[in-house]
């Protein structure tokens, strides 16, 4: 027994009770539901269990995904809320992308390897964002992003760094349907960003193209060798976890802003990783304001998953303009375990050459207990960015230690070199 949500104006969207009278089980009901008008098509399949499951359907008979709703209230409140007219205004297509690949080098205390990959800090990828503005200031977006499968660096290791492409379905970055209305704020349906996605990264300085406080995204899967032994199994990307949400299949609302501060809420699952089925619970607040001379962006999320894992993760940045000067904090904690970190980086920004800012970075991140309990993590980073304004462009280089230690194993430090370049179009 299903139901469609089939956009095309100049129809009304469905309200609250059109909704539900539709959702309501009536098994003889077998026709869809023509309401109203976008170039997508939702069919939500409802079971004898406590999930739902919603398919959608690109091109001809090709199903991208299958997934289960957070609630059924939610997508009622969802395909709902305020239901305006289609406004009369022409809508906007918006193609866009970036390529960003690199010369990386990596030294482990034993060996060491350069490669050209892709910059997992901002990996490949395209995408395009389709808009109308309905009656009341209210607009409808549905937004497709995704990387192009490039191997990156992440994922390199000592034995395999090549530049492979293999598309993935967990390349997909965003497929998502969003609501935003002026008093009653934002929803959003489908692929897309946690409620407590990007909390752990506020940051001014203009470098996080290639240092941030993700710091496994540099050389993640190298391994630690413990006094120039064999490889030990641990990874970079296992003791250096800034504890930052994600993206997932989620249902999530965001209020208007109020005196700076915007509050979130999102719920969902993992879908496009076969190996991963758990939920995802997240809630958020973010402040961001301009005084005078100063700019201030803090943010402060929490997230439960399903199986017990529950973090906390915030961090707050400054950036006095006259001087170019700023700073960014980060730090955040398992609940259920004994992992925590802080992140500290000071950034300076100066228009010193025409062709565009100079952005220069110094970082420290200190972590307790990954991996290994009672283990201590620490990585020092220097990053420079210049910006070539008239072609979209950022030439950049960094150098960064990573230090792991645990009681009784004395492992080698791992470093980490990359220069690149990262165009916008």
């Amino acid at each position: 027994m299903c139901c469609a949500l089939i956009l095309r104006p100049p129809y009304r969207l469905p309200n609250a009770a059109q909704l539900v009278q539709y959702l309501r089980p009536n098994p003889s009901r077998k026709n869809l539901m023509p309401v109203g008008s976008f170039a997508f098509t939702c069919r939500v399949f409802r079971g004898r269990v406590v999930s739902e499951r919603l398919r959608i359907s690109f091109l001809k008979g090709l199903n991208i995904m299958t997934v289960s709703l957070p609630s059924r209230l939610g997508l009622v409140s969802a395909l709902a809320l305020g239901a305006p007219h289609i406004a009369a205004a022409d809508p906007t297509f918006d193609f866009y992308g970036q390529l960003n690949f690199g010369v990386f080098s990596v030294d482990d205390g034993t060996e060491d390897e350069t490669f050209f990959t892709d910059n997992d800090n901002s990996n490949t990828r395209v995408g395009a964002i389709y808009s109308n503005n309905l009656a009341g200031g209210s607009t409808v977006k549905f937004h497709f992003e995704t990387a192009l499968g490039f191997a990156g660096s992440s994922s390199a290791t000592m034995d395999d760094n090549d530049l492979d492409l293999d598309i993935a379905r967990t390349d997909l970055r965003k497929l998502e349907l969003i609501y935003a209305t002026p008093g009653l704020g934002t929803l959003s349906f489908g692929q897309g960003s946690t409620a407590s996605d990007g909390v752990a990264e506020a940051d001014f300085s203009g470098t996080s193209v290639i240092a941030y406080s993700g710091i496994s995204d540099l050389a993640g899967s190298f391994q630690y060798r413990p006094d120039g032994g064999a490889l030990s199994g641990i990874a970079i990307g296992d003791t250096f976890k800034s504890f930052d949400g994600s993206r997932r299949f989620r249902l999530r609302y965001d209020t208007p802003s109020w005196n700076n501060f915007v509050f979130s809420i999102s719920g969902g699952e993992e879908v496009l990783d076969r190996d991963n089925d758990s939920e995802y619970y997240d809630v958020a607040a973010k402040y961001t304001a301009d005084y005078g001379d100063m700019k201030v962006d803090g943010r402060l999320g929490y997230e439960w998953i399903s199986g017990g894992e529950e973090l906390l993760v915030g961090s707050f940045a400054l950036l006095h303009k006259p001087t170019g000067v700023s700073l960014a904090l980060s730090a955040g904690a398992e609940q259920e375990g004994d992992a925590e970190y802080i992140y500290a980086k000071l950034g300076y920004q100066q228009d010193w050459f025409a062709l565009g800012t100079t952005a220069l970075s110094l970082d420290l991140f200190e972590g307790n207990d990954y991996a290994i309990d009672g283990s201590d993590s620490s990585s020092v980073g220097i990053a420079a960015v210049q910006k070539v304004d008239a072609y979209n462009l950022e030439l950049y280089a960094i150098y960064r230690t990573h230090e792991f230690d645990a009681s009784g194993t004395d492992f080698d430090d791992i470093d980490a070199m990359a220069v690149g370049a990262r165009w916008k179009f």
